[in-house]
């Protein structure tokens, strides 16, 4: 007996010796399965052939700081098994080192480190190594972390950074905090700095459109870390600048002139492409009041197959405004529905924008109509939910609206928004055979032209950039109309949630809500009792 409990205790032992020997080999060598329904820890095809493609060499430096705590620790490892597959993928071609800045102080860096002083407040601080004055000078700053040492709570400086280097470019990513979007920033920072030019987004001008510099600020510094984004206002020409790759027509409050019209038809017949944020009325957020806009491009996008409706679009899934209301001798902001910003759960269509994108806002937007024209495929990517309807000009949006008092009979969903591509016939086609003073008309598009229409400029501005679903909606637009489908096909890897159906019921949700939560306990309690009632069952049939 004793034998057999001493043959068992090896064993033991041995098992988990063995599956500790099997962890400290997983941590210095890399292997990793992935059983994700979006193999979201596999390489992208986008990131594979940036590595393949990549002709000369680039470097990029990890600065962490060594025996971090969790989560950072597994941070830095995650970090590590990425940029071993990035370079298996280049071939070499990319290279890396990891770099603890902690032991790259100098003898006196490590004595001004206990020198800590005071300021005019107390606060107390000390003045930066060499080796943190150099990372600064890279774009690099260190964060304060706390960890347990020695049975107590501390504060310590931390680095978790990444440097890249090709030829005389440098990118820098100063924070590695989430990991899960880290393999589309370091494929984006090296197509970035291997590219030979920068592709131009031109930003329409001249008609009363809000300036980048003014509304769409986050939204320009967003695009400009792989675009350019350029102002262009034609004036009196016929056709745009050679440079420009892409269009955007955000948000003219004056109607295009005949020749600017022209412009544009002309620009998508080179087979490029045009995204179109248009207004029916324009809103000011601090007073609510709309003014009239008239764009001018109705026939025009008609002609393409989709026609920008004049009424506004309001929905019971939207977004909230602050509202004051005075309280006795208080005044409270209060957060209130406003149906005027709907919110769109879950984009649709066959196309890679849209692929996975949800919770979209579009604030004051305009329905569309949509129809398929010869030659072109015309998708609706976003409509408004079927607890949505109609509001004419001029609208009435007062937060403050008392939908109480009014009887709304809900009649959507109405399209938001649309993409066409294919082979487009030129609006001005019947001049194509004329001959005049003027630049000859292209009939039809050379290769496939892409058009992007939208019902509101609004969702771009400042004011609504904080959510998440507008900023990944506006990169995929510019990365679509630069044929760079495979970069944001994996922007959209994991933001699709595995559900089981697209809309449930309340009922339907309530359901399986509480049979998650109860109906598994009581299963297992209904088991038991099962259980005690057949071992009585056979105790009493033995006992007689």
């Amino acid at each position: 007996m004793n034998r057999k409990g001493n043959q068992t205790t090896i064993f033991i032992v041995a098992v988990i010796g063995c599956l500790v020997l099997l962890n400290v080999l997983g941590v210095r060598a890399f292997a990793r399965a992935d059983v994700t329904r979006e193999k979201a820890y596999t390489l992208s095809k986008a990131t594979k052939d940036t590595m393949a493609a990549l002709e000369e060499p680039v470097v990029v430096t990890a600065y962490f700081t060594e025996q971090l705590p969790a989560p950072y620790s597994s941070n830095a490892r995650y970090v590590r098994d990425l940029l071993e597959e990035f370079r298996a993928a280049s071939k070499g071609k990319l290279a890396f080192e990891f770099v603890d800045p902690q032991s790259q102080e100098t003898d006196a860096d490590k004595e001004a480190r206990k020198e800590v002083k005071q300021d005019i407040f107390g606060r107390r601080f000390r003045e930066p190594t060499s080796i943190e004055k150099e990372l600064t000078a890279e774009g690099i700053q260190a964060v304060e972390i706390r960890v347990i040492e020695g049975d107590q709570q501390q504060t310590k400086r931390a680095f978790m950074a990444l440097v890249l280097k090709h030829q005389e470019k440098k990118e820098v990513i100063p924070l590695v905090q989430n990991v899960s979007s880290l393999e589309y920033d370091l494929t984006t920072l090296v197509r970035k700095m291997t590219r030979p030019k920068t592709p131009v987004i031109g930003v329409l001008q001249g008609h009363d459109e809000p300036k980048l510099a003014e509304k769409y600020r986050y939204l320009q510094t967003m695009l400009s870390q792989m675009y350019e984004l350029r102002p262009v206002e034609l004036g009196a020409k016929e056709r745009f600048d050679e440079g420009l790759d892409a269009l955007f027509v955000l948000g003219p409050k004056k109607a295009l002139a005949p020749n600017e019209l022209k412009a544009i038809d002309q620009f998508l017949m080179e087979g490029r492409a045009v995204a179109f944020f248009l207004d029916a009325v324009h809103v000011d957020l601090r007073t609510f009041e709309p003014s009239e806009a008239s764009h001018g491009l109705t026939a025009l996008l008609s002609s393409y197959g989709v026609t920008v409706g004049e009424q506004l679009v309001a929905d019971v899934k939207s977004g909230n405004v602050n509202v004051s209301e005075r309280r006795g001798f208080m005044v409270v902001n209060q957060p209130v529905p406003f149906p005027f910003l709907p919110i769109v759960p879950r984009l649709e269509g066959d196309s890679v924008i849209t692929a996975g994108l949800g919770d979209v806002m579009f604030p004051f937007a305009t329905a569309l109509e949509v129809k398929q024209v010869e030659g072109t495929t015309a998708t609706v990517l976003a409509r408004s939910t079927q607890k949505s309807w109609l509001e004419n000009k001029p609208p009435n949006i007062n937060p403050q609206r008392d939908w109480r008092s009014e009887t709304i009979t809900p009649s959507g969903p109405y399209p938001l928004m649309a993409q066409v591509s294919g082979t487009l016939k030129s609006h001005f086609a019947s001049e194509a055979n004329q001959s005049g003073s003027g630049a000859p008309i292209v009939g039809q598009s050379k290769g496939e032209a892409r058009v992007i229409v939208v019902g509101t400029s609004a969702l771009f501005q400042d004011d609504f950039m904080q959510n998440r679903g507008n900023q990944v909606l506006a990169m995929n637009i510019a990365d679509w109309m630069l044929l760079d489908p495979a970069l944001l096909a994996m922007r959209n890897r994991g933001l699709a949630l595995p559900t089981l159906q697209a809309e449930l019921s309340d009922s339907t949700r309530n359901l399986v809500k509480f049979g998650n939560a109860l109906g598994l306990p009581l299963l297992l309690a209904l088991f038991g009792v099962v259980r005690w009632r057949m071992r009585e069952a056979s105790r009493a049939s033995v006992t007689v």
